[in-house]
């Protein structure tokens, strides 16, 4: 049995990378799985910022696979991938839908709704390729892969991402486990894990043909992915350490600003209390003359009395 081709050449470079770069060990295989495939229909379930979704359709495009894509989120996170308005929101989805629009409309749809909800437009034995990526408790996984396996065709194919994170509730690994048993797949440990099902009667044969290697030739060949997948990650580190390095520059430029506005605010105040200090002591000579002219007030004012009582007597 051959190692399937997954040469230097094959690989495309991402074209989109967010922050969140959690899924970017698993870009090459995005793209090689839509290759080798060709997927009539692919949909993915929980798509945050589009890294992963992005790049299954950016595959779509550059093979000319003709697969439609459909991407299911309610853009407004859940407790694991979390809910802050900088994790989700409206500006998450804009800024998404912005980019796929240009890009990639024309065969692919973001549907802005929970899983459940977007059962309804897909016909049973529709899909075959399906993303899982929501919430990853064992219950919310399980519900996801069981409502969701009657729209698998035969040739239906399911992704798991994070079947290697075993920390508080996240149980995707405890289904993948239990998954394995019924059916045949392989798993990549690296970038949180990522499980490969084949759930139809009619595997694909690129799939067919990793799923049967020998455990070392298997190993031999997810390396290689792991590692093309490492060198997305140490692109996306660099690119995330230029963002922080322009940040810090700017930050820097804002710092120095408030410095040289804070010295003139010190400038100020050291003018102002000069001036205070003046005022300060006009005032006090001031009050110092009119202490004086007072006096010279009551000391006339009791010479005009003495004065008045004399001219009387």
């Amino acid at each position: 049995m051959h190692i399937p081709n997954n040469t230097r050449e094959n690989i495309l470079e991402p074209e989109f990378l967010s922050d969140i770069d959690s899924w970017h060990g698993h870009i090459p295989f995005a793209f090689e799985i839509i290759r080798n495939t060709k997927p009539k229909r692919f949909v993915e379930l929980g798509t945050h910022k589009g890294d992963s979704y992005l790049s299954f359709c950016q595959a779509v495009e550059h093979f000319q696979t003709g697969t439609k894509c459909c991407s299911v989120d309610t853009w407004q996170g859940d407790e694991h991938a979390g809910s802050d308005a900088e994790l989700y929101g409206t500006d998450i989805y804009e800024t998404l839908s912005a980019y796929h629009n240009e890009k990639y409309s024309t065969f692919s749809t973001l549907m802005q709704m929970t899983f459940d909800e977007a059962l309804s437009h897909f016909s049973e034995g529709s899909i075959d390729l399906l993303h899982i990526d929501g919430l990853h408790t064992y219950e919310a996984v399980k519900h996801d892969f069981e409502t969701w396996l009657p729209k698998m065709s035969t040739q239906g194919v399911v992704l798991f991402h994070d079947i290697e994170v075993r920390y508080s509730d996240f149980g995707v690994w405890q289904l993948w486990d239990e998954l394995l048993k019924q059916y045949p797949g392989f798993g990549f440990t690296h970038s949180y894990g990522l499980g490969v099902l084949a759930v139809g009667d009619e595997t694909p044969e690129w799939i067919n043909e990793i799923a049967s290697l020998s455990p070392d030739l298997l190993e031999t060949w997810k390396k290689k992915y792991e590692f093309y997948g490492r060198a997305i990650l140490s692109h996306s580190y660099q690119r995330q350490i230029e963002y922080f390095k322009r940040l810090l520059e700017q930050k820097d430029v804002e710092i120095s600003a408030l410095k040289e506005q804070l010295e003139n605010v010190s400038d100020e105040l050291s003018q102002k209390q000069k001036e205070l200090v003046i005022a300060q002591m006009t005032v006090n000579r001031r009050d110092t003359r009119l202490t004086a002219l007072t006096a010279q007030i009551e000391d006339i004012g009791k010479q005009y009395a003495f004065a008045q009582q004399a001219s009387q007597e």
